[in-house]
């Protein structure tokens, strides 16, 4: 186990072939992005994670990539390991300024830049191909309480403040289609 922060990058699907090639599914970007790294944590959880470094890395069509690791030889040890995740250390994860890692903009409070009405809270980050979307919670104490699954676009996403844990958003007419109440 590490006392570093793990960060998940990709799932495995199963073993592929004989001489213990693992199925990955990679959560990086580029797809191929999973393959820099050469050290990776396997395990259901960070908590859980084994370091096994990287032997070789090849993408294999779409965001499925083929690995081959210290310590798996066979086909037998590579499905042992079907369905847990794959960690890498959260500082080795280079991030440019414009960008942000999922897990820190999970628990952001989101304002309405021109009111600063709060809107909620992130709860989770969703893909649907074009971009990534926010999906943010009401407070327990709003007038109607619902989720907002909101676009991580320049157009919508006014400004991030990782350090005070807040996204500023423009919402422009029309917007309201991306609220969905709860009853």
């Amino acid at each position: 186990m590490s006392t570093e922060a793990l960060l998940h990058i990709g799932d495995i699907l199963g073993a592929h072939g004989l001489k213990g090639t693992l199925t990955i599914y990679s959560h990086t970007r580029p797809a191929q992005a999973i393959a820099g790294y050469s050290c990776w944590w396997l395990g259901k959880s960070a908590e859980t994670a084994k370091p096994y470094p990287v032997r070789r890395c090849w993408l294999h069509g779409g965001k499925r990539t083929l690995a081959e690791l210290d310590g798996i030889n066979s086909c037998n040890e590579a499905e042992a390991f079907k369905g847990l995740k794959v960690w890498v250390k959260a500082s080795e994860v280079e991030v440019d300024e414009d960008e942000f890692l999922w897990q820190d903009l999970i628990g952001c409070e989101v304002l309405r830049d021109e009111s600063d009405e709060l809107l909620g809270t992130v709860i989770a980050l969703e893909e649907y191909g074009a971009q990534d979307n926010l999906l943010i919670r009401t407070s327990d104490d709003a007038d109607v309480q619902g989720e907002w699954l909101i676009p991580f676009i320049e157009e919508i996403v006014i400004d991030v403040n990782l350090d005070e844990s807040t996204i500023w958003v423009n919402l422009p007419e029309g917007m309201d289609v991306c609220f969905t109440p709860r009853s």
